[in-house]
């Protein structure tokens, strides 16, 4: 970690221990420097999340005039505490974590990413590679590769299999730190089955491998603003990022080419019902990870 630190300057390192306390974090108004600090959900590690996500804090600098610094932290626990304590002004999250961040400390959503045919929502499949799987059912008792906590490759194909009358018992779940490594499962058969985002399975698609089944629209990434966030600052960084028109815009398209997956294809303010499917989401995944209220 410390290598990590000497060989990127540019990135705020933060070692952030879990919660101790059971209970919500107090809504905090940014800390003194904080405000033009954001965060990222934390599904790479440090070195891919730097790789990534250096170019877009470079772009914020250079469109807002403002000294823009990503800080990191090593599990979603400590991102969310982190935001809603004020130590860092936005976060990019996921789905699951946004619901979280609602939740626990009434966050703002500033704007959200799109997808590539320019909607704010994706979706979740349930895939195989297996001959002998032609339906949900022939997944009973099989290897099924999942990304723990993750709302694409863990909480909406378990849902998917529940609603299907699948349960969870008759399952044989296999958690992998990565899609990507969920997909070198499927590829070399080490999994009969898995859960993942439909763009990825998209990009494998000529590799002998099928759909089961495919979820209903879901909410994508977006980025939270903590409580107390500066009204000024929250429209400064939202006009930076709705300006971006790489589907439309060439030199947006070239400059966002190099940015990860989930951003590259523009932002825009959230739609009425953004907020809403993010805490149906949120429910599903209480249900899944049976979390009491």
């Amino acid at each position: 970690m410390h290598k990590l630190f000497l060989a990127l300057p540019a990135i705020v390192l933060f070692a952030a221990a879990s919660l101790s306390a059971v209970g919500q974090p107090s809504p905090a108004p940014a800390k003194p420097g904080a405000e033009y600090i954001i965060t990222v959900i934390p599904y790479y590690g440090p070195e891919k999340i730097w790789a990534k996500f250096s170019p877009f804090v470079d772009y914020l600098k250079r469109a807002t005039g403002l000294p823009w610094e990503l800080k990191l932290y090593h599990n979603h626990e400590a991102v969310l505490d982190g935001l809603c304590r004020g130590e860092v002004a936005f976060a990019l999250l996921g789905p699951v974590p946004l619901g979280r961040a609602l939740d626990q400390c009434n966050a703002g959503i500033t704007v959200v990413a799109l997808g590539r045919d320019g909607k704010p929502f994706y979706r979740s499949v349930i895939v195989t590679g297996d001959a002998a799987v032609r339906s949900l059912a022939d997944l009973q008792g099989k290897r099924l590769a999942l990304y723990k906590g993750s709302t694409a490759a863990h909480i909406i194909p378990l849902k998917m299999l529940r609603d299907s009358g699948i349960a969870e018992a008759g399952l044989e779940p296999v958690f992998y730190e990565s899609q990507d490594r969920i997909m070198n499962a499927l590829l070399a058969r080490d999994a009969s089955g898995a859960g993942v985002k439909e763009t990825l399975y998209l990009k494998f698609k000529g590799e002998q491998l099928r759909a089961l089944k495919t979820s209903g629209p879901l909410p994508g990434f977006a980025v939270a603003a903590a409580p107390g966030t500066r009204p000024a600052a929250v429209k400064r960084l939202a006009d930076a990022l709705t300006a971006l028109d790489p589907r439309t815009n060439p030199r947006d398209r070239q400059l966002m080419q190099d940015w990860d997956d989930e951003i590259r294809n523009g932002f825009i303010l959230p739609p009425a019902e953004f907020r809403g499917s993010v805490l149906n989401i949120l429910s599903v995944y209480r249900e899944i990870m049976h979390e009491d209220r």
